[in-house]
């Protein structure tokens, strides 16, 4: 019977040691598991609090972009002033850098994150690439990757991942990124034998770069030893309890030291993410006279250890300006139940710090506590934009004229002195106000204003103290609205003195025609009259020289941009129409451009600063010129036009461009009034000393009354005018003077309904010549 129970002890015992040991065994690999778990929470947390440093950096360098983009700041200064950027510039200067170059690599880069929507990205060379607005104005900022990573500790891997690239901190080589990706779930990859690594990786905001945190974790390691002996140790002391050794053991303490070291693994998993991520934790003792410092914490406040410090001896660790300030927010925190403050800390090198927290109620009482963060980087980023600010309102203040700036709807955001004074509104303006509610408002201060002729977005306003504003709006790339003021008074004033200038010389005309009997005095007044009119004359024609000069550096921009449109230099535009409105861009800039050289060329003339260069050639050469460049315009009209030439001419003395001008003048004009099945001839004779040139043409004819004035500037014929035909009307004024200049005449004959024949003359011998040979009449 004896023999029987101890048998059964004896499977009784060996069964609860083998239960122990699978239990065991199953303990020891969910603690196994559980490690795995905490050890990748950890990365994680370490890598997405590398890529919120990361991404900070990056709002920071794309705030100095928008700089540039927005204020036209200088970028070497903004790249200089921004920490780890080496280079900021446009899209459009990387792609002239040489190829190889850092510049090159960051360009091609560049375009694939537009493509792709992302907005940073690595490069071939090892360069953090930053890119900001569309393909057409888009701006890079260049940094080395090796500057944005911490180091790391041994076993420890930090990279950013961009593509097929990685980059590992310390080492500024790029590598291939080996099927890395910015996954957000983290995870163990397995290598030779028990070799394994876990990963962890965190794609910043806007794609297109990833940190990632990689770490060496065996499937089986030196600490997975020290558990298995320590489980042995745990199955060996039931099994001694059992066998009468050690009966001494309770579950209860088992249990305890088990949460004792899951607790202190887990406070070292905190502190590991509390140091990375540079802040610390801190918590009122229950009196709520002194504070508790994790260690981190006590890191921040230029203390060292996890320690317990009075608040007096907590106030020590802040700059002293900012101490009544943290003492007060301390005090009101009791009563508010939370507590928020930044302030700079005393002991060198400068950092600031947010202190945060609030009261949470426990199983074990209230409690009070909270974080602190190391918000240096913040505060630094902060104060850049705050100056950058700073520096465009003092430009914006300096500028003499008026300027306010309205949001999407437009309401009013900022204004300078001069925009409050000019109309009035000092009292008056306050941010919010609406474009019409200022509008209302400044009328008091404005006597008159009208559109402008040139522009519609553009008012010319005349204040109640006579000086002229040139109103100009525009939108801004927000959506708002930009209001621009330009004193204009000197220009206003001088088209007001012509105007008064040219009706007190008609009084005076019409003075002289009735009082015959004083032609002496009249004689005087009108030669006073001329001299002003001519000094008018000559500041009218200084002012469309002007005008003509700045209209064309815009329109050229705008020719030049719509021939690459209309010609698609870059690439297709999808839809046919975009082309066609290019062309039609185009050609209307074309056209507007030839008016203004035409009015160019007769302000010259008028001014005497038109001159000719006469050389010896062929006269039938300009002619041909001028027809052959002009017969496309004429077939498009089916229009026929023949070149007659006399055989045997010769050389004389002129400008070869300004024959060719004057040809192709009288031939469009002659397009311009002949209808479809028409007939053009351009016929070069000789008359005696003199090359005539004349252009006929089957057109619609001029009435007689009108041909006298014709030569003149401005001046076109009663039919043009009610056929709506486009032209200045300086064609034959730009002719004539031509034809004067080289010492010949304009001469035009046409029966209305049939056609006109327009005709010049130039002397064989040149202008020089002729002009001599007057002389010596003269002199006889």
């Amino acid at each position: 019977m004896s023999e029987v129970i101890s048998a059964r002890l004896k499977w009784t015992i060996a069964g609860t040691i083998l239960l122990l040991a699978a239990a065991m065994g199953l303990k020891a690999w969910d603690e196994h598991q559980r490690a795995d778990a905490n050890l990748l929470l950890t990365l994680q947390a370490e890598a997405e609090a590398l890529a919120g440093r990361v991404a900070g950096r990056a709002d920071t360098v794309e705030t100095a972009i928008r700089l540039v983009a927005d204020s036209h700041a200088s970028r070497s200064a903004v790249a200089g002033a921004t920490p780890g950027v080496d280079a900021v510039m446009s899209l459009s200067d990387a792609k002239l850098a040489p190829d190889g170059s850092r510049l090159d690599a960051a360009a091609s880069v560049a375009e694939r994150l537009i493509e792709h929507g992302q907005r940073a990205g690595l490069s071939e060379l090892g360069d953090v690439v930053l890119v900001t607005g569309s393909e057409r104005n888009a701006i890079i900022a260049l940094a080395p990757a090796g500057t944005w990573l911490p180091a790391t500790m041994p076993g420890r891997e930090i990279s950013l991942v961009s593509g097929g690239l990685q980059i590992v901190a310390g080492d500024p080589v790029p590598r291939p990124a080996n099927g890395l990706r910015p996954i957000r779930q983290a995870g163990f990859e397995k290598g030779e034998g028990m070799q394994r690594s876990a990963l962890a990786c965190s794609d910043l905001a806007g794609g297109g770069l990833a940190v990632c945190n990689t770490t060496r974790a065996d499937v089986f390691t030196r600490d997975d030893l020290v558990s298995l002996l320590i489980f042995a140790l745990l199955l060996a002391a039931p099994v001694l309890a059992i066998t009468g050794l050690l009966g001494r053991l309770s579950k209860q303490q088992a249990n305890t030291i088990v949460e004792a070291a899951r607790d202190e693994q887990a406070d070292r998993i905190m502190a590991t993410v509390m140091r990375s991520a540079r802040a610390g934790y801190w918590e009122w003792t229950p009196d709520q006279t002194s504070v508790f410092l994790s260690e981190a914490s006590s890191e921040l406040l230029g203390l060292e250890g996890m320690r317990t410090v009075s608040l007096g001896n907590l106030l020590k660790q802040v700059h002293p300006e900012h101490q009544a300030r943290v003492r007060e927010a301390i005090e009101k925190s009791r009563d508010i139940g939370w507590l928020q403050v930044s302030f700079a800390a005393a002991q060198p090198p400068l950092r600031w710090i947010e202190m945060r927290g609030s009261g949470t109620e426990t199983g074990d009482g209230a409690l009070f506590g909270g974080i602190m963060l190391d918000i240096t980087d913040r505060k630094q980023a902060e104060d850049r934009v705050k100056a950058a600010e700073r520096r465009l309102r003092n430009a914006l203040e300096g500028f003499s004229g008026p300027f306010a700036l309205w949001d999407h709807r437009k309401r009013l955001l900022y204004w300078n002195r001069a925009f409050a004074t000019d109309f009035g509104l000092t009292d008056t303006l306050r941010p919010g106000m609406t474009h019409e509610t200022v509008t209302i408002a400044r009328a008091g201060a404005v006597r008159a204003e009208r559109p402008s002729a040139d522009d519609k977005q553009v008012n010319l306003v005349c204040l109640q103290g006579g000086r002229w504003l040139k109103l100009v709006e525009r939108p801004s790339p927000d959506g708002g609205l930009i209001t621009i003021g330009i004193d204009v008074t000197e220009n206003i004033g001088k088209e007001e003195e012509l105007r008064r200038q040219k009706e007190r010389m008609r009084k005076t005309v019409l003075d002289l025609e009735r009082s015959e009997g004083r032609a002496g005095e009249l004689a005087r007044k009108l030669t006073e009259e001329k001299s002003r009119a001519e000094n008018a004359a000559n500041s009218k024609s200084a002012f469309l020289a002007n005008m003509s000069h700045e209209l064309r550096t815009p329109l050229n921009a705008i020719n030049g941009f719509s021939e690459i449109l209309a010609n698609e230099l870059y690439g297709s535009l999808g839809d046919p129409r975009y082309k066609g409105y290019a062309q039609d861009i185009l050609a209307s800039g074309q056209h507007l451009l030839d008016m203004i050289n035409d009015i160019l060329d007769m302000a010259k003339i008028e001014a005497g600063k038109m001159t000719i260069n006469p050389q010896p050639i062929d006269p039938v050469d300009p002619v041909d010129a001028a027809v052959r460049m002009i017969r496309r315009k004429a077939s498009d009209k089916d229009i026929e036009v023949v070149l007659d030439v006399q055989p045997g001419l010769p050389e004389i003395d002129a400008d070869h461009r300004a024959i060719r001008q004057m040809v192709l003048n009288l031939v469009s004009n002659a397009i311009k009034f002949t209808n479809a099945g028409g007939r053009i001839t351009v016929a070069i004779q000789q008359y005696g000393p003199d090359i005539k040139v004349s252009v006929t043409d089957t057109g619609i004819g001029i009435p007689a009354a009108d041909l006298p004035r014709l030569s003149q500037p401005f001046e076109q014929a009663a039919g043009a005018h009610d056929r709506n035909y486009e032209g200045t009307g300086l064609g034959l004024a730009l002719t004539k003077s031509f034809a004067e200049m080289h010492g010949g005449t304009l001469s035009i004959s046409s029966i209305e309904g049939e056609g006109t024949t327009v005709a010049f003359t130039l002397p064989i011998a040149g202008p020089g010549e002729m002009e001599d040979e007057t002389g010596d009449r003269d002199a006889a």
